[in-house]
């Protein structure tokens, strides 16, 4: 189903692009007619503790952001305890291979960047730094390659040991996703935790935190910039907010402005793996995207901004 949607932005819904033991993943398209192609891609992966929610959470964002000229894609994974580590991240590569092996369809470049909040910001900036490693990749698109161009993690979750440290037992909903704790499962502790994982392969990224943040301490992304910053290109910034700061009508504006220009910035530049002309890559001329003036104020899809999540049980 394709619904219409402000300033011309369309969203398809419900596109299956993962079968996991008999499960059918599906995922949101937003695209914005208007803009020119091939365009590149922007997966959004929301939050929810690894053990609840759906997409949807990240509606918004993809609308603005497919106005300012990016394919945007926002997975469902799967959630512990049924499925534990790595099934969610199996499942946030497998959208980006969708993307990879299937985005040109509709209009993708091979240019993809990862945006998550919460939990999600720990399987975006996890599959950025784990892109094409076998034993994390799906099977449904052999070839096609994980690799990020940037990533953006809102309040994620990057060490889970430390996390774990700091955690009263009934919010430990890590737990759940990781199959217990540090003692019981060390191997899926470091394997899950990005600081662990960081090596000179990474690729750009910003992290933003809010400084109130009562569910996921500001200490976990200042962890992670300390160990990307001698591999990569990183900003790392605190917000005066709480937890759902991406949400919040108060901080929206000045998180999606940082937000989008780090992405332009990221499409534009060289990338690791794979080098091609911008122009070609954007589809924009000079291989700029569009300056993000035609915000989307009004109401989404179906009349639903989408949500403006406030802290809730876990992360």
């Amino acid at each position: 189903m394709t619904d219409p949607a402000p300033e011309s932005v369309t969203v398809q819904r419900d596109i299956p692009f993962q079968e996991a033991d008999g499960e059918t993943l599906t995922l949101d398209l937003y695209d914005s007619p208007a803009t020119s192609g091939p365009k590149p891609v922007a997966v959004l992966v929301r939050g929810g503790a690894f053990t609840f929610g759906d997409k949807g959470e990240f509606a918004r964002h993809a609308l603005d952001l497919a106005a300012d000229g990016f394919l945007v894609v926002e997975p469902q994974y799967r959630l512990a305890p049924e499925w534990t580590f790595p099934a969610a991240l199996v499942d946030v590569k497998a959208a980006i291979e969708w993307a990879r092996s299937e985005g040109e369809g509709y209009g993708a470049a091979d240019r993809i960047v990862g945006v998550g909040h919460s939990a999600g910001a720990n399987l975006v900036v996890l599959a950025a730094l784990t892109a094409d490693e076998p034993g994390f990749e799906p099977e449904l698109y052999p070839g096609a390659s994980s690799r990020l161009s940037a990533a953006v993690g809102y309040a994620g979750v990057y060490d889970f040991r430390s996390l774990d440290a700091v955690t009263a037992e009934g919010e430990q909903f890590h737990r759940q996703y990781l199959g217990g704790g540090p003692d019981d499962e060390p191997a899926a502790y470091d394997l899950a935790s990005p600081v662990a994982q960081v090596d000179t392969d990474a690729p750009p990224t910003l992290l933003l935190h809010g400084s109130e943040d009562e569910t996921v301490p500001p200490s976990q992304s200042e962890l992670l910039a300390d160990a990307l910053g001698p591999m990569t290109d990183v900003a790392h910034e605190l917000v005066p907010a709480d937890h759902g700061f991406p949400f919040h009508g108060a901080h929206y504006d000045d998180v999606y402005e940082r937000t989008v220009e780090f992405l332009r910035q990221a499409v534009a530049g060289p990338d690791t793996a794979d080098a091609p002309d911008p122009a070609e890559e954007t589809g924009v001329p000079g291989g700029d995207l569009p300056d993000p003036t035609d915000r989307i104020d009004g109401p989404g899809p179906g009349g639903n901004r989408g949500p403006d999540r406030r802290d809730g049980p876990g992360f």
